[in-house]
């Protein structure tokens, strides 16, 4: 659906702990401001999305495939000019849940109506020290994902006074309902995994889903846009 200023509206739908929500990232902040594009950022809990949809996460669906994946995402990161670490071996035991307090903390700056370059940067600083920052790692290849991760995160992006705040918000009530209520909302749209764009309309049986970080020639498609590429400077 256009907006009055003629950009598209589309809803994004993520999960920062996804190595292929960072890829798709990377390129969104890149086509920002390219692209007849109206994005709204639609943080979510990826591990409610595959209960909610009745999926399975691809790398375990079988041995073959998480191999596969591992190679893919090496593949990926230098196709889409952002190399990534392989998936830490804690992901699936404990990476994957305590990533549910980023997602909050996103929330968190959205309820508090900070500007949106700032929860884009949080998006960007949380998404590097997921899958980009080796001082995270252990020599095990085991990443934490705590308080303290989460408030040097804001720190590079929020101003000082206001850190405390929008870490104080994130563990609200409010912040796990509205992230609650962003998964439930993905679900009913057809959602079942991260990343995932949809296009708004007023009549939901016209709205469009797209998903996965190698979708942006349809997506380019729908805005009668040009795609360039993954970087397209």
């Amino acid at each position: 659906m256009a907006t009055a200023r003629g950009a598209m509206k589309m809803g994004y739908y993520f999960d920062v702990v996804s190595p292929y929500s960072a890829f798709s990232w990377k390129v969104l902040e890149r086509y920002r401001g390219r692209w007849p594009l109206e994005t709204a950022l639609k943080p979510v809990f990826l591990g409610g999305i595959m209960k909610g949809a009745s999926n399975t996460p691809p790398a375990l669906v079988s041995k073959a495939k998480g191999v596969w994946m591992k190679q893919d995402i090496r593949r990926c990161g230098e196709t889409f000019g952002y190399p990534i670490l392989d998936m830490p071996k804690n992901f699936f035991s404990e990476v994957a849940r305590a990533t549910v307090d980023c997602q909050r903390l996103i929330v968190a700056a959205q309820l508090l109506g900070r500007k949106e370059d700032e929860v884009r940067g949080l998006i960007s600083v949380l998404t590097d020290a997921i899958h980009v920052d080796k001082a995270l790692r252990t020599e095990e290849n085991n990443l934490k994902v705590d308080g303290a991760l989460i408030e040097a995160c804001a720190k590079k992006v929020l101003p000082g006074e206001v850190v405390q705040d929008v870490i104080a918000a994130s563990k609200s009530q409010e912040a796990k309902d509205q992230l609650k209520a962003n998964t439930e909302e993905a679900v009913s749209k057809g959602v079942f995994g991260s990343p995932s764009f949809v296009f708004y309309n007023p009549d939901p049986k016209k709205e469009i889903l797209i998903f996965g970080s190698d979708r942006f020639d349809q997506i380019a498609h729908v805005i009668g846009a040009e795609w360039k590429g993954p970087n397209p400077a």
